[in-house]
């Protein structure tokens, strides 16, 4: 059986190094937002071209604690309005509601499955004071357009790039674009951890001040642990990076490079050698690379698909089967018309893109879907 993730292989040549680094946290006694954390906040902000990285524990409290703390600079207050993306995971939502915000959906552009300054157009009123860009499955946004569009309006443009780690707009960097960015390093992603952990880029000093303080409590931001004061400026969260996942994703990001360059061959072969009328392939925007965290295709008979990869002992998964808006959760935004997003919710399939295949399950996945 060819597995749609094989996390377990890949994580193989970490763990004597990862062994080791519990040990020498165990014998330092600091377990939570410690050397490890901090190293890891330095090597991701190089590696994004941005000014300042920021560790919490997830990618939605990222989103979630981004918006808060643009509350406590007055630049959002409860019940604006924020443009979102209807063709997501439903954390990218979940963040903006959390924060006591309203999400405004709206279509995806028909080539990139993404947002587009097109549809926000259409939304856009004066009670909207954000657009929140997804890059779905790692190909970024129209956020060359979305961002001139944003300061135009004196609004603010924000990112999830939970799929896109080291993905680029011309020569700029995914992190280093928005006005702030958020990050997932659940084990599934390209950059993953042995467990939860997300994090926040972004260019502005105020914003990174209040986000080390509201992970923590809402405690003043402090430094070196002796200059704690247990003071409390804000209503905060408790969301801070641990160390064992601050020393794993410092040792894989060692090897980042590489792993991308992987993921952009197996893709690529993909485009240049699935040949079939009934499969839509991704499409990739001139001036863009593309993260590749996930290969998503698109077919009429979609359920036919899977099983017929299935029967080829192929598994492949689907994201997303119900969008956001047709969530029990969301029952509020269910009669609205978003047709291509419910589409897509049909038709998308993603097959195996992990970095553990062999040349002949990969001949033998295009085959089979050529086959079709």
């Amino acid at each position: 059986m060819i597995k749609f993730y094989n996390i377990g292989d890949q994580n193989r040549k970490y763990e004597k190094k990862f062994f080791k680094n519990i040990k020498d946290i165990n014998k330092n006694g600091k377990y939570i937002l410690g050397s490890h954390s901090e190293k890891f906040e330095s090597n991701f902000a190089k590696l994004t071209k941005a000014n300042y990285c920021i560790a919490v524990g997830n990618c939605l409290d990222a989103i979630r604690l981004t918006f808060e703390a643009y509350k406590y600079l007055r630049i959002l207050k409860e019940g604006d309005e924020v443009i979102v993306p209807a063709n997501t995971y439903i954390a990218s939502i979940l963040g903006v509601s959390h924060a006591g915000l309203k999400p405004i959906f709206v279509d995806p552009d028909p080539e990139t499955y993404n947002l587009s300054l097109k549809q926000v157009k259409k939304v856009f009123n004066k009670k909207v004071k954000a657009i929140l860009a997804v890059d779905l499955y790692g190909h970024p946004s129209d956020l060359v357009n979305l961002k001139k569009f944003a300061k135009k309006n004196k609004i603010l443009l924000l990112e999830d790039a939970a799929q896109a780690h080291g993905a680029k707009v011309g020569r700029k960097f995914i992190g280093s674009i928005s006005d702030a960015t958020f990050f997932s390093f659940f084990p599934g992603k390209i950059l993953g951890a042995f467990g939860d952990a997300g994090a926040i880029t972004t260019s502005d000093k105020k914003l990174r001040n209040i986000l080390k303080s509201t992970r923590n409590y809402g405690e003043l931001y402090y430094s070196k642990t002796a200059e704690r004061k247990y003071k409390n400026k804000f209503i905060g969260y408790n969301s801070r990076l641990d160390e064992l996942q601050a020393a794993s994703l410092n040792l894989k990001l060692k090897d980042f490079t590489k792993e991308h360059r992987k993921r952009n061959f197996l893709a690529n072969y993909y485009l240049k050698n699935i040949r079939n009328k009934k499969i839509a392939l991704p499409v990739v925007k001139k001036n863009v690379l593309h993260a590749w965290h996930l290969f998503v295709i698109r077919c009429n008979e979609r359920n036919s698909l899977k099983k017929h990869l299935l029967d080829h002992k192929i598994t492949t998964m689907i994201h997303y089967p119900i969008p956001p808006h047709k969530q029990d959760a969301y029952k509020e935004y269910r009669k609205l018309k978003l047709p291509l997003t419910e589409s897509l919710a049909k038709e998308v399939l993603s097959i195996p893109l992990n970095t553990t295949l062999k040349r002949k399950e990969i001949k033998h996945i295009v085959n089979t879907l050529n086959k079709f």
